[in-house]
C-alpha cells in the first residue's frame, strides 16, 4: 500500500513531463516509403509540399522529421536510418525561408 501512492503520483506526472519536453516543438513530421504525414502540431500547407518535395527528390524512405523553437528561430531536426547530409541542408535552408509566426498560426493537422 506504501509504494502505491508513489507509483500513482508517478504515473500522473507522465503528462505534464511530455508536455515540457514539447513547450518549444512546432510540428512532428514521419516520412514512410516517400509520403510525409505530420503527426502533431502546426505546419502550413506549402511548407508541408515544400517538404514532401525535398523527400521525394532525395528518395527518402523513412525519417523522422522535428521542428523546434530556438533562440526565437525555427530549427530543425531530422532522424533515421542512412540519412544524406543534403536532407538536413536542404530542410534547414527550406524552413529557414518561413517565419516563425506564420507556422505558429497555421491550422492544427488532423
Amino acid at each position: 500500500m506504501s509504494l502505491l501512492i508513489p507509483l500513482l503520483l508517478l504515473l500522473a506526472c507522465i503528462p505534464l513531463v511530455l508536455g515540457i519536453l514539447r513547450i518549444n516543438e512546432l510540428f512532428y513530421l514521419r516520412v514512410r516509403a516517400g509520403q510525409v504525414r505530420a503527426v502533431r502540431g502546426r505546419i502550413p500547407d506549402g511548407l508541408l509540399g515544400d517538404i514532401g518535395d525535398i523527400t521525394r527528390d532525395l528518395d527518402i524512405q523513412a525519417a523522422e522529421v522535428r521542428a523546434v523553437v530556438e533562440d526565437g528561430r525555427p530549427s530543425i531536426y531530422v532522424h533515421g536510418k542512412g540519412i544524406p547530409r543534403a536532407l538536413r541542408q536542404r530542410l534547414r535552408n527550406t524552413i529557414s525561408l518561413w517565419p516563425l509566426a506564420k507556422i505558429r498560426n497555421a491550422p492544427k493537422r488532423r
